[in-house]
Order: C-alpha cells, then structure tokens, then sequence
C-alpha cells in the first residue's frame, strides 16, 4: 500500500515538473531593442544641419534689415536738414521739421497754416513732398524710402520711392517711382497717387 502511494506521489511529481518545463517553453522572450540604422541617423544629422542653416540664415537677413534701417546718425540728420533748408518749400514755411524715424523713413512736419481741406494746398504739401524725397533718394540711395508728413500731430501725408521701379513721363522720360498720398484727396483718404504715369521695371 506504501509502494503504491509512493509511486502515485512520484508519477503526480513527474506530471506536475512536465507541467512547469511545458510553461517554461511558452515564455515568450523580450523584444529586442532595435538600434536606429545607420540612414536613419545620418538623415537625422543632415536635418539638423539644414534647420541650423536655416535658422542662421533668418538671423543674418533680419540683422542686415535691422542694421541698414537704423538711424543714420545726427551728422547725416543735420545735413540733411541744411540741403531742405535750400528747398522754397521749406524758406515759405510750408515745411517746419524734418527728422528720420530710421534709415529708411523721415517724419516731416508742414505749417498749421495748410488746410488738407482745399485742393490747391494738397497740391503744395504733395510737391513739397516730392521735392523732399529727391533729396533724400540722394542722401539714403539704393534703398525703398518712405515719408511720413504731419501737421501737429496728425498724419496728413504719406510718400513711398520705390528704387526698382520708374515712372514714364509724358514725353516718355523716366522719372523715379514716387508716390504720394494726401488727406482729403478726392478719392478719400491719401488716395492720390502724385503723377499718373504708367510705371516700369527699371534695370537692375
């Protein structure tokens, strides 16, 4: 009776051992953490590579804006102020001040005098615009320039040269793209353009 309870205990402990080395072999093994290839990294790096030439690129151009529009300095404001000083715009009185904003802009200041409200004093504030900007084409070439005119504190007018481009004058001469725009012109608003000439891309 022995015998034959030590042999049931031994075959239950071979079943049960059979059963531990049959889930044993089910164990599933670990994933093996793949290493990125070697296109994969080299694709990686280059993407760097063209965001940091980018990003550096973006960094040179706006420097370059910045340092070319920066004021030029009280030397070159003064000059500027005695070559106006010649202009008869500006020995009339319709023009008081004159200032750059920035390299490329300069604030004007016309007589209270001047009313926006009668044509033919739009018309000198227009011409006296425009001569102003010829000036200052020469003292800030090679660049878009832009005027900003007021009387008091109110902004009247506004002018804008464009270097890449002219204007043909009736007689078919070319003139500088020179636009100026006063309020209370007719089609409201600094709508007026000063000259109505076709333009045309001017050689580079």
């Amino acid at each position: 009776m022995a015998d034959e309870e030590s042999r049931e205990a031994g075959g239950e402990g071979k079943r049960r051992g059979l059963g531990y080395e049959d889930l044993s072999m089910n164990v599933v093994p670990a994933s093996a953490t793949a290493e990125p290839s070697e296109a994969g990294r080299r694709a990686g790096g280059l993407s760097l590579v063209v965001t940091a030439v980018v990003v550096a690129a973006v960094i040179v151009v706006l420097g370059t804006r910045l340092i070319s529009n920066a004021h030029p300095g009280q030397e070159a404001e003064q000059r500027l102020r005695e070559r106006l000083r010649g202009l008869a715009v500006w020995q009339s009185g319709t023009l008081l001040e004159a200032r750059y904003l920035a390299g490329d802009r300069l604030r004007i200041g016309f007589s209270p005098r001047l009313s926006a409200a009668k044509e033919d004093e739009r018309e000198r504030m227009r011409s006296a615009t425009k001569q102003v900007m010829s000036v200052l084409i020469e003292e800030r070439p090679d660049r878009n320039l832009y005027i900003e005119g007021y009387q008091g504190d109110a902004k009247i007018v506004q002018a804008e040269y464009r270097r890449k481009s002219t204007l043909i004058g009736p007689a078919g001469e070319q003139l500088p793209d020179i636009t100026v725009r006063v309020e209370g012109d007719p089609e409201g608003g600094m709508g007026q353009a000063y000259g109505r000439s076709a333009r045309s891309p001017a050689g580079k």
